[in-house]
């Protein structure tokens, strides 16, 4: 893939403290990704960013331990834990003139629960195997006619949808909407998380964006962003935007795709690139790799119990280790062709995907393949939805199912290391207990005159 830069490219916190002074800059909002990839900040006057910038900065320990709806998964003794300030993430933010965005990172303890962290591991391990990693992602969404107060006051049933015209690919909606769109997309470009492309997607509502390509530390700071901004955007405008990967029984599966490929860092040539216009031996390892990893690290790209709804028949989404060369039913969907073309995308994610962890788990998978020359199971040219490769198995069908696989792997923890894949297994499985115990109207009109 051909990348895009970021606006500001600064390195160094000299570089950082440079460029506030040249863009007048006022205020840094300065935040963490917590577990679930919610950005957690606060408002600092640029001055006060200084001092952090040169002194350290800290953020309570909390982040790794919250959960939906602000609870915490664990009761603890929390303290404010030191942060680094990381200048190559800064960017406008665009909410508010002469302020910028600016991502931490914790350098405690809880640096090996830190999902950005994680990946950052796996792109430091990827350049000692001679790679660059290059990255962008795909998501649907829904937009909803509503505010968050209208859907609260209807407890979150029966919500109007918008754009009731629209279907997929249709050219209704671009037109119809053309005003919310080009003053979407200039919103995005203006916070420095560009659009390759927009369009319509499946049904009423429904809107599918890609990213243009970066170095996969920004692509992911991207994705993350990109959710955090339509969100805001959208309720700027009195509707909702929704990232959930089943939002009812009446809306599509949304998926939040991740794409990766990998660059020779001696040469810059496309390392997923063959000659003849196909894929290279390192490619074909790094899918054996994502592959023989999916049964084992599935709740790293698919978290909550609402992400495994989208996982039945009827949906578009992939649901078992499959690949193929352009086959949107599988998997891992393979793009031959030229050398800038070509990559690896992983459609088994949702849209409420966590963009930090779901590409630390494909890259950390696929290096994984690399390292051990894993040979791909055979590429499938069919419909590839309920494929299963008997030398890779099933792959989980509830959180439940994927967290305690998880807590048990081998191969997660050599991956990832055992205080990561023992604190998140545990958090999912404390998802999985919380929603177990909730009754909905649905059940009990299926139940209640029945048994």
């Amino acid at each position: 893939m051909t990348t895009s830069h970021l606006r500001w490219p600064t390195t160094t916190i000299a570089e950082l403290d440079a460029l506030l002074s040249r863009e007048c800059i006022e205020f840094v909002h300065a935040g963490l990704f917590d577990t679930e990839g919610v950005f957690r900040e606060k408002r600092l006057p640029v001055d006060l960013a200084r001092k952090f910038m040169r002194e350290g900065w800290s953020f309570i320990d909390a982040l790794p331990f919250w959960g939906p709806n602000d609870a915490v998964r664990a009761d603890r003794p929390y303290r404010s834990e030191a942060c680094r300030l990381d200048p190559a993430s800064v960017r406008p933010y665009p909410f508010e003139p002469d302020s910028v965005l600016l991502v931490a990172d914790y350098v405690g303890e809880s640096a090996a629960l830190s999902p950005r962290t994680l990946l950052a591991g796996q792109i430091e391990r990827a350049a000692a195997m001679g790679f660059d990693v290059c990255g962008a992602s795909e998501f649907e969404f829904i937009l909803l006619a509503e505010t968050p107060a209208s859907a609260s006051a209807k407890r979150y049933d029966g919500l109007a949808t918008h754009a009731q015209e629209n279907r997929c690919w249709s050219g209704l909606y671009p037109a119809s909407g053309a005003a919310f769109i080009r003053d979407y997309e200039q919103f995005l470009r203006d916070a420095d998380v560009p659009l390759h492309h927009i369009c319509s997607e499946l049904g009423p509502g429904c809107l599918e964006a890609a990213l243009s390509p970066r170095p996969l530390a920004a692509a992911a700071d991207d994705a993350a962003l990109f959710k955090l901004y339509t969100k805001a955007f959208s309720i700027e405008r009195e509707l909702m935007a929704s990232f959930m990967a089943q939002l009812s029984d009446e809306h599509p599966g949304l998926g939040g795709h991740p794409i990766i490929s990998l660059r020779d860092r001696a040469t810059g040539e496309a390392s997923f690139h063959a000659a003849d216009g196909g894929i290279s031996a390192v490619c074909r390892h790094f899918i054996a790799g994502v592959l023989h990893g999916l049964p084992d690290l599935m709740p790293m790209f698919a978290s909550n119990v609402n992400s495994y709804r989208r996982y039945v028949p009827g949906n578009w989404a992939p649901r078992t280790a499959t690949w193929g060369i352009g086959n949107y039913t599988c998997a891992l969907r393979v793009v031959a062709g030229s050398p800038d073309d070509c990559r690896v995308e992983f459609r088994l994610p949702g849209a409420d995907t966590n963009p930090h962890l779901a590409f630390a788990m494909m890259l950390g998978a696929g290096l994984d393949g690399i390292e051990r020359q894993l040979a791909p199971p055979p590429e499938t040219t069919a419909i590839g939805r309920e494929l299963v490769h008997p030398d890779i198995g099933p792959l989980p069908r509830t959180l439940l199912e994927a967290a305690e696989r998880m807590q048990r792997s081998v191969r997660a923890r050599d991956l990832f290391g055992a205080r990561f894949v023992d604190h998140y297994a545990t958090a999912c499985i404390h998802e999985d207990t919380l929603m177990r115990r909730h009754v909905d109207a649905f059940e009990r009109r299926r139940y209640l005159h029945h048994v």
